[in-house]
């Protein structure tokens, strides 16, 4: 903990007396939190009359009359006295007279009426991300360094965290260490809720000029304790909020244009289904070369559930007869788009399996950036910036419109988001403000406009969309990036879970669907078996909350 620099009362009466500042000023100076209160003045004219006596002499020399013998003349012998004035040799009489002036002298007594200031000190937070390299760690280590500017009574130490961080996180929110901002995921995030690890900071927030909730993409129940079970869901940003978002997450697609044009097959555009773009992987699938057309995988958030959705355009959490989420993409003809998925490898012969793939992609960390994958359904469209030094000047590439599901007249999204969270450990450090100073920071358009140039995930904010920079290639086609969230047939892919958490239940159907993805399992049945046992966990958890066993 950090000593308390807070004067007692009878220093701040020592140095108030000094200055005449009065008992109701020393209450209010005292009462400014954790600033030290300073004494202030009030510019006051004040006009002071001095009176200066300035010496003047006034000589004056006067001149006396005074009768003098002179010789008599004689005429006629008659005697005649000659009054004659003549000046003395000397000053008979000297006066000096002095005279008083007043001049008057204006002066003025400047004092400066400063209103009390929380004091300026320089803090430490401790920051936890996995964002360390590549695209990612280039903006954030540009963020740093610019917020140093903005903001240098903040310093900001940097806590690498390996992208596996469940245990940490639940070891230090058990012992009350979290580091003070920390990037999450929502299902850790929704897991420490209860055990009050994180901070309220929705009054911090109201007190920013330059916080807008409509700024950015919203992602309920992943910073924000929304308990969303709706779609569509309410995209403007609300609820109690214990942190900012940063890194959006959405799925897409990216395609090979010079594979593309080799084989004569056109490029992608809206209103292509998942049968048209089957019938582009066949056509530039050449197995003598080991080029496959598409890619086949198991990712729930950008793949799997967006084709399941394609065939049933269920909502994600629909509720059962009992009154417990069902799992969604399961219901109707849901499981077809899964078996579609798992047909590209054994059915079609258009993908490679899972042991394939490291052969398939090289040294250049991917099948697609390899070019040995012409389309690429995933999530490698927000995150670009990992692709484009492998790809460098190699082949030109894309993104494009996602593809339909073959009973709806849109496509299907499903939106993430990995978010700032402020850890409670904050108050106790003393830096409530700041720590959310950093967070609305990394959200804000600085930070958010140079992950746009980087491209190691999708922009939070939304204005980065008018950036040039943000969609100049490579690859061509980044405007289709910014139209993805913006789709209304968005889907958000952090559940909450009546009960339960959201980790524990995706633990439930990954491996099943694993099997059929691998060959061992029938891609309907695995879908079926997964939706058995993940609606069997709903149940039990929506009877142990409505019994009071488990919060909320």
């Amino acid at each position: 903990m950090r000593k308390d620099s807070r004067m007692t009362r009878r220093q701040l009466l020592r140095i108030a007396g000094g200055v005449g500042v009065s008992a109701a000023g020393i209450a209010a100076l005292a009462a400014c939190g954790e600033a030290e209160p300073q004494i202030v003045t009030k510019e006051v004219p004040v006009e002071k009359i001095v009176v200066k006596e300035v010496p003047v002499e006034t000589v004056v020399t006067r001149t006396e009359v005074k009768e003098v013998p002179v010789e008599r003349i004689v005429t006629q012998e008659k005697v005649v006295t000659q009054q004659v004035e003549v000046p003395v040799e000397r000053v008979v009489t000297q006066i000096v007279e002095r005279e008083t002036v007043v001049e008057k002298v204006v002066t003025r007594e400047v004092q400066v009426m400063v209103e009390a200031q929380p004091e300026q000190r320089t803090v430490k937070i401790e920051f936890a991300t996995d964002h360390t390299s590549g695209p990612r760690g280039k903006a954030m280590q540009w963020g740093i360094e610019r917020f140093a500017v903005e903001r240098p009574d903040i310093k900001i130490k940097f806590i690498p965290q390996n992208t596996i961080f469940y245990e940490k996180i639940a070891i230090e929110a058990a012992a009350g260490t979290l580091s003070e901002v920390n990037l999450l995921n929502g299902g850790t995030y929704q897991r420490h809720i209860e055990g009050e690890s994180w901070l309220l900071i929705n009054d911090l927030l109201d007190k920013r000029d330059d916080h807008d909730p409509d700024n950015y993409w919203f992602i309920p129940d992943s910073y924000s304790d929304n308990k969303d079970e709706s779609y569509p869901y309410d995209r403007t940003m609300h609820g109690p909020q214990h942190g900012m978002p940063f890194q959006t997450v959405i799925g897409g697609m990216l395609y090979n244009i010079d594979a593309l044009a080799a084989a004569g097959v056109d490029e992608p555009v809206e209103g292509w289904r998942y049968d048209d773009l089957l019938e582009a992987a066949k056509r530039v699938t050449d197995p003598d070369t080991g080029v496959y057309g598409i890619n086949s995988d198991r990712s729930e958030q950008f793949y799997v559930f967006p084709a399941a959705f394609g065939y049933n355009n269920q909502a994600e959490r629909p509720r059962g007869n009992d009154g417990a989420q069902v799992w969604g993409p399961a219901l109707g003809d849901g499981p077809q788009g899964w078996k579609w998925i798992v047909d590209l490898i054994y059915e079609h012969g258009v993908s490679f399996t899972p042991e394939q793939r490291p052969d398939v992609a090289g040294e250049f960390g991917s099948p697609f950036a390899a070019g040995n994958q012409v389309f690429w359904i995933g999530g490698r469209v927000y995150s670009t910036g990992f692709a484009i030094p492998r790809i460098r000047d190699r082949f030109r590439w894309s993104l494009g419109p996602m593809v339909w599901g073959n009973v709806t007249d849109h496509a299907n999204f499903v939106l993430n988001d990995q978010a700032h969270l402020v850890a409670r450990s904050a108050t106790t450090t003393g830096v409530e403000e700041q720590a959310v100073a950093w967070a609305h920071f990394l959200a804000g358009p600085q930070v958010q406009g140079r992950v746009g140039i980087d491209r190691g995930h999708m922009p939070c904010f939304k204005a980065v969309a008018d950036d040039a920079a943000a969609t100049a290639p490579p690859p061509e086609g980044m405007h289709h990036l910014f139209t993805y969230p913006a789709s209304p047939h968005v889907r958000h892919d952090q559940w909450y879970v009546p009960g339960g958490n959201f980790l524990e239940l995706r633990a439930e159907w990954r491996p099943v669907l694993d099997k059929a993805l691998v060959g061992e399992a029938d891609p309907v049945q695995s879908m079926l078996d997964a939706a058995e046992k993940v609606n069997r966990m709903l149940a039990r958890w929506q009877e142990q909350l409505d019994k009071g066993d488990v919060p909320r």
